[in-house]
């Protein structure tokens, strides 16, 4: 009885296939009518779309966007990226914090959530158990991502190796993530562009100026230009809330525990 309710006909069949041919995983239902069309009318598409999602091989993201399942073996929604299922529901949005870190193949843990950063307004959605969550940014600072192949199909916004160091530095300001920047940074020295890295940070406020300074300064790299940035001011800035220890020539506050 189970097979008989998620079977398919060959027509939907085909008319699902046409959708991820020319639209791919995820569609909206303009896209979904343009398809159906040829083959029912506007009562009639909805109607179909209804059953579609009932029966599991359309997963509504929210109104008006969907997933298309396309095996039966794996009638989820987990068998969509969550990269791309992220990048649908905002396509002004990138990909960032630890799950680029994941996607660069620099953090292997397991994730709560997908993040990513927008100029739009911040949102939290849970769909099929799979949390996503738009963190809004200034729009001077929605920059420094690429279009990267995500899943089998299509691509994503996906923040730099060198951006995500600096958007964790700017939105998050613990111990945890300041030990998460210098591990990544210590751990992959070889892959970061550092004088990128400088140049996206000069974008950003001085206490994230300060950081990139001092971690790559202690990481040998020069930072001389950043130091020019922060010379002369009379204000400072702290790695966490918690920082005690002063380093006066990045007029810092830091834990020593950090980069030990």
């Amino acid at each position: 009885m189970v097979m008989k309710n998620i079977i398919l006909s060959g027509k939907e069949a085909g008319l699902l296939e046409s959708l991820i041919i020319n639209y791919g995983r995820v569609v909206s239902f303009k896209q979904v009518k343009s398809v159906f069309k040829k083959d029912y009318s506007e009562a009639e598409i909805k109607n179909k779309v209804s059953k579609l999602a009932k029966i599991g091989w359309l997963i509504r993201f929210k109104k008006g966007l969907y997933g298309v399942v396309s095996d039966i073996g794996s009638l989820a929604v987990n068998n969509i990226s969550d990269y791309t299922i992220c990048n649908a529901l905002n396509k002004d949005s990138y990909v960032a914090f630890e799950s680029a870190l994941q996607f660069h193949g620099m953090f292997d843990q397991m994730l709560s959530e997908t993040s990513a950063i927008t100029f739009k307004r911040a949102r939290q959605y849970k769909i099929k158990g799979t949390e996503i969550r738009f963190f809004k940014i200034k729009k001077e600072l929605y920059f420094g991502f690429n279009r990267e192949k995500a899943g089998a199909i299509g691509q994503v916004n996906i923040a730099s190796k060198e951006k995500t160091i600096l958007d964790i530095l700017y939105f998050r300001s613990n111990a945890y993530y300041a030990g998460l920047v210098w591990s990544m940074l210590v751990k992959y020295k070889q892959k970061f562009d550092f004088c990128l890295m400088k140049r996206y940070s000069k974008k950003f406020n001085l206490n994230v100026i300060r950081q990139t300074g001092f971690f790559l300064e202690k990481l040998g790299i020069d930072a001389e230009n950043l130091e020019k940035l922060v010379r002369g001011k009379t204000n400072y800035g702290r790695m966490t809330r918690e920082s005690k220890e002063y380093n006066a020539k990045w007029r810092l506050y830091f834990d020593r525990s950090v980069i030990e």
